[in-house]
């Protein structure tokens, strides 16, 4: 393997061989279109294959923009290369040149899960169910491969085809998975996530509570999962008081103090609350696996609904307008407009005293 300092590629880890083209040119084999997307990382574009007119996605990164001896760019490609599930982006092939990175991925035109909701203009428990199974067994299946996703959060999980009803939510970026040193993923140290979707265990070690300095991964995924799914039933996280403190969201996150103290969780069933007290379960050894969660009687309830014939759950009317705000507040703050859509935001979710 080369070395990190003088290329931040690595060959791509242990399976980066597996899908490195290294006999085609890149521009021979795809028609380059436009952009999808910019960040610090690089660029992604739409691309079509010369070959068949399929449409695929090109995350392109400058070898330049990567610190030297980073590994996170091998671990991605390490990680893309051995993810292949049906609820998880894959990587068609990529390429590594002399002064950057092709990563050709799956090209995912639905948009994202909340854009899709809103699209639709009606949301009912039946499914926010299906979209949480299915990004449950993409993660249930990261885990079987000794992978952590690391970064759960509504904004990864995209819709495969745009205008399709039926089409499956895929879980997105693995920018900071993590592939297990330890089986069952235990002995972790990086303190690495989003903070609204952070485990109290990890928060503790920040905080300098715990002594071990150390957290199980697949764990703290499982947490990350629960709190996705309180977002799926009600349009907002659970420490949503907090998201403009860190400090504070940090020192609420420990203390575990959420609540279904909004009005829109009167529309939401025992069972859903019940898995969603299960996975943010701050006892470790009480806290359900996602392979645990996806036998839960409401998850299992979704398969007898369909054996049934029967017809979408109850209504979620006020956790579409949640999510439907929350839509609005992201569009608004790319456009510099946060202060405008923080307010509307506000409005669509009640402070209330907790029950």
């Amino acid at each position: 393997m080369s070395s990190l300092k003088s290329d931040p590629v690595g060959g791509g880890g242990e399976y980066g061989h597996l899908k490195l083209n290294t006999q085609g040119n890149f521009r021979e084999l795809y028609k380059v279109g436009s952009i999808l997307g910019e960040g610090a990382f690089g660029t992604v574009r739409l691309v079509t294959s010369r070959a068949d007119g399929s449409k695929w996605a090109v995350k392109v990164i400058e070898k330049s923009t990567v610190t030297p001896g980073d590994h996170a760019l091998r671990t991605e490609i390490d990680i893309l290369c051995r993810v292949d599930h049906v609820n998880c982006v894959c990587l068609r092939e990529w390429f590594d040149e002399p002064k950057r990175v092709l990563l050709v991925m799956e090209y995912i035109s639905g948009g994202t899960l909340f854009d899709k909701i809103v699209a639709d203009g009606r949301y009912d428990e039946r499914t926010a169910r299906r979209h949480f199974i299915e990004l449950a067994r993409g993660l249930a299946y990261l885990h079987e491969c000794g992978i952590a996703h690391r970064d759960l959060k509504p904004e990864n999980f995209m819709l495969a085809r745009d205008g399709d009803r039926a089409a499956a939510a895929k879980l997105t970026d693995y920018g900071l998975s993590k592939i297990l040193d330890v089986v069952g993923g235990g002995g972790e140290k990086t303190i690495c996530g989003t903070p609204s979707y952070v485990a109290p265990e990890i928060v503790k070690m920040l905080q300098g509570g715990d002594q071990d300095g150390t957290y199980n991964a697949l764990a703290a995924d499982a947490w990350s999962l629960g709190c996705n799914l309180y977002v799926l039933l009600s349009g907002y996280p659970p420490f949503w008081r907090y998201e403009d403190n860190q400090k504070k969201l940090f020192d609420h996150v420990a203390m575990n103090d959420w609540s279904f103290d909004q009005p829109c969780w009167k529309d939401v069933s025992e069972g859903g609350k019940a898995l969603v007290r299960a996975l943010m379960e701050p006892d470790l050894e009480k806290r359900l696996t996602v392979a645990d969660a996806l036998d839960d009687p409401w998850c299992r309830k979704a398969a007898g609904d369909d054996a049934a014939g029967e017809g979408g759950g109850k209504d979620l009317s006020a956790a579409f307008e949640n999510i439907r705000l929350r839509v609005l507040n992201r569009r608004f703050r790319k456009a510099g407009l946060v202060i405008m859509a923080n307010n509307r935001f506000a409005k669509g979710v009640t402070h209330t005293a907790k029950e």
